[in-house]
């Protein structure tokens, strides 16, 4: 089963490690005043600095002291490291670019890599154009990093950006300011934190992205990728956003123990607007926190899914997440194959949508599980969680729904659907004056072994359209008639005990109107004394057996009744 595949897929995630050339012993660390170049100078600085980065050997570190430095743009070479305790920052010169989707990088990058290999960068920087600009690199490490953006700019580069790279990590490092802070809920600007680009093999562990125009890490036509340990917060769009390009490459994602807080739309945003199936992207998404995503000045956006928002994607597990005060659902699940959410707690709802192959939702804590009217799928899983209510409208299709084990404690769920459902061994309350159960429409229906306590309201409302539905071993206390068949086909009601709470209009624990093909064997009832507890109205036809009333009163009136010995 391909959900076992996902479980495994949490402890067992594989990432390429990244790996460095072993330092010789003869490298040397090339400090750049030895060489002429000047700190504090307002003059540029760039061709000084680049002679001594071309001038050192692989192995060698060119090391920036104290001081500031003003440059247009530092070439990397293969095999030599950069360490600045310095400020690298742009001189006047640098040709200052605005970033558009036709040209997505500038002319004058803070520090360019143009297919080099084994480079560790650690440096504070201040661009106005990108940070670092990684263009066909190989095993690049930056690390304990500080990159500073121009917060004015309009539409802005991003802090870090590869293109057709691999084995790149960025590391215990600040990506921040990329860009004019969001102003406006409908609208925003460019200018990422981190943008990844058809690359491969790259990690982002330990840092903190924030404060960027744009998304805070955006992967576009990228696999393998790992977002470990990061704070992303306070960005004008997704704290990590992942989009699709047409050559399927995307996949094997590990989005994990990341803290989202304040950003502009979703925490997580992966979305695939491709008019092929559901696309197996083989990801995780797991032990993250997050909290206040999809607000710009305390006004809500269109987005800020606290846990994830799932666009025609298959195979992602949600694991363990804690969501809170976002703006929208915790998880948004639109068009999608398989999908497992397990053990995740948020104070907010699941919004389900559109076709899906298989949602499985086991052990969270939500607000509550709506599905949207036009939901199509083979089958839902919903067990073993603590609910606040679920929303089924009418007409959505589900070949196969089971609802078990949950603790619901506000439920007034409507049934109107084609497919079988089974709702068993829940606790299920509900405070309000709508049935707990309204079953319209449903193939198949079992109700079984669930405690259900209606304080306002009848437990289980049957309409003529329902067919085959099987209650049974259930304990229901109700107010008003617990279990109202309103001329279903074909009902069975066995083995409950039914209670029924004063005060009502109607009291009855058991009431059918022409009842059609109906069974009632071994019930107890509880009804009010001196009333009528079970009651049939009307002409029909029923088959009785082995009932208990411990109190009140039956009147089957007209219909005609078989007795059930057996």
């Amino acid at each position: 089963m391909r959900i076992q595949f996902l479980l495994l897929f949490l402890v067992s995630f594989p990432f390429t490690a990244i790996c460095q050339t072993d330092s010789a012993s003869d490298n040397k660390q090339l400090n750049i005043l030895d060489f002429g170049v000047s700190a504090d100078s307002q003059n540029d600085q760039t061709e000084a600095i680049q002679q001594v980065i071309d001038q050192a050997s692989e192995g060698d570190t060119v090391f920036f002291p104290e001081g500031e430095y003003l440059i247009r743009t530092l070439l990397l070479r293969s095999g030599v490291n950069i360490l600045s305790e310095g400020l690298i920052k742009h001189h006047s010169a640098a040709i200052d670019g605005a970033y558009s989707m036709e040209k997505q990088n500038s002319p004058n990058p803070l520090i360019l890599g143009q297919e080099v290999k084994n480079v560790t960068i650690s440096l504070r920087g201040e661009s106005k154009n990108e940070g670092i600009y990684l263009l066909k690199c190989h095993q690049i490490s930056v690390y304990n990093t500080n990159l500073t953006g121009d917060s004015t700019k309009l539409r802005a580069y991003p802090g870090i950006l590869t293109f057709e790279s691999s084995g790149i990590e960025i590391v215990n490092s600040k990506i921040h300011h990329f860009g004019k802070p969001r102003s406006e809920t409908h609208s925003y600007q460019p200018g990422t934190g981190i943008r990844i680009l058809s690359s491969n093999t790259i990690s982002i562990r330990n840092s903190e992205i924030y404060q960027n125009g744009e998304n805070g890490i955006f992967i576009y036509g990228s696999r393998n990728i790992e977002v470990l340990d990061n704070v992303i917060h306070h960005n004008g769009m997704s704290a990590i956003q992942v989009a699709f390009g047409d050559k399927g490459k995307e996949k094997d994602y590990n989005f994990t123990n990341n803290i989202f807080d304040s950003n502009a739309a979703d925490a997580v945003d992966i979305n695939n607007r491709s008019p092929e199936k559901a696309m197996d992207i083989a990801c995780v998404i797991a032990y993250n926190i997050s909290c206040d995503n999809g607000f710009v000045k305390g006004e809500s956006t269109p987005d800020g899914s606290g846990i994830g928002t799932l666009i025609n994607i298959s195979n992602v597990l949600l694991y363990k997440n804690q969501a809170y005060r976002n703006n929208r659902p915790a998880i948004y699940v639109e068009s999608c194959g398989v999908i497992l959410a397990k053990d995740n707690w948020a104070d907010n709802q699941v919004e389900v949508t559109l076709d899906l192959e298989e949602l499985v939702l086991e052990k969270n804590r939500f607000s509550s599980i709506n599905l949207i009217a036009n939901t199509k799928a083979e089958k839902i899983q919903i067990k073993n969680n603590e609910l606040g209510s679920l929303s089924f409208p009418d007409g959505i299709h589900v070949k196969e729904m089971d609802i078990e084990n949950n603790r619901i404690s506000n439920a007034s769920i409507n049934l109107n659907m084609k497919g079988k459902l089974h709702l068993t061994e829940n606790k299920i309350e509900n405070k309000s004056k709508k049935p707990t159960l309204l079953i319209i429409k449903a193939d198949d229906a079992l109700i079984e072994n669930n405690e259900i306590l209606s304080e306002n309201s009848s437990a289980i409302v049957l309409r003529k359209t329902a067919r085959n539905i099987q209650i049974v071993g259930n304990h229901i206390k109700s107010f008003n008639t617990a279990i109202f068949d309103e001329n279903s086909t074909a009902l069975t009601v066995k083995d409950n005990i039914i209670t029924s709470i004063k005060g009502g209009k109607e009291n009855q624990a058991f009431r059918s109107h022409h009842p059609n093909q109906l069974t009632l064997k071994g019930n107890e009832y509880r009804g009010i004394e001196n009333t009528e507890t079970v009651l049939l109205i009307g002409k029909g036809k029923a088959s009785i057996g082995k009932e208990k009333l411990v109190s009140g009163t039956a009147n089957y009136g007209e219909v005609e009744v078989s007795e059930i010995y057996f």
